[in-house]
């Protein structure tokens, strides 16, 4: 039975990034996204707010591959703020951000228990340190980080859960952030350059590479953590 990984939100960005480094990896990359996935090996066009049915997927791919790994990279991010989120993108950002992995892991969970599996969810530098205008963003990131360490827990110890915190990924998502700033775009990237220890914004493969680190033999005695992967953006006082 072929080794898979099967990886959510695999159209974007960062999950065409883990597509590769899955593939480079050894694995067979299961992407499931709303739109096709063209560097996974097997795109699956899923609603990921979709829980019942994404627990049923998951039992599909369990009786078809020998998993090693989720990747949880599937996100939705309303921008409105606290008091002015409407009541159906708190509950799309809720069942997309953290309900998602949780019912693909109740779907694959013997599988990957049988492989020495492994589980890794995207979460954000925003789940500790955020910015006005994202808040169920923020909210559910946290939630997921909370998710994390409960899982990690409760799967033990065959399973091993963990989490990677992205801070400015150089994403179509980013720039497209970037781009309603319109003529001072460029100059809010230099300050974010700036306020980074790194002094740039990062690429999509550096999540990735964290990410194969964390299912790998070498992160075996971890699990229940975040691991930051933001240049140091977060390691400075935001009073400074």
């Amino acid at each position: 039975m072929t080794r898979a990984v099967i990886i959510t939100g695999a159209a974007g960005g960062i999950g065409a990034a883990l597509c590769e480094r899955m593939r480079q990896d050894g694995y067979l990359a299961i992407g499931i996204d709303r739109k096709p996935a063209p560097v996974a090996d097997k795109s699956l066009q899923f609603d990921l707010s979709d829980s019942e049915q994404l627990v049923d997927l998951g039992r599909e791919l369990a009786r078809d591959y020998e998993l090693k790994a989720v990747v949880h990279n599937g996100a939705s991010q309303p921008i409105a703020q606290a008091g002015e989120t409407a009541l159906a993108d708190w509950m799309d950002a809720l069942r997309v951000n953290v309900i998602a992995v949780d019912a693909l892991i109740s779907g694959t969970r013997d599988n990957l228990a049988s492989n020495d599996g492994s589980v890794v969810v995207i979460s954000s530098v925003h789940a500790r340190a955020t910015s006005g205008g994202v808040t169920a963003y923020a909210t559910t990131k946290a939630a997921l980080e909370g998710w994390v360490r409960s899982a990690a827990i409760d799967l033990a110890p065959a399973i091993r859960v963990n989490a990677v915190a992205p801070g400015a990924i150089d994403t179509a998502k980013l720039r497209e952030g970037f781009a309603r700033w319109g003529e001072s775009a460029e100059e809010r990237k230099d300050v974010l350059r700036r306020r980074t220890a790194l002094r740039r914004i990062g690429d999509p493969s550096e999540v990735a590479g964290a990410v194969s680190f964390l299912i790998g033999d070498d992160a075996r005695f971890i699990t229940g953590t975040v691991l930051v992967v933001d240049g140091g953006a977060t390691a400075r006082l935001g009073s400074e």
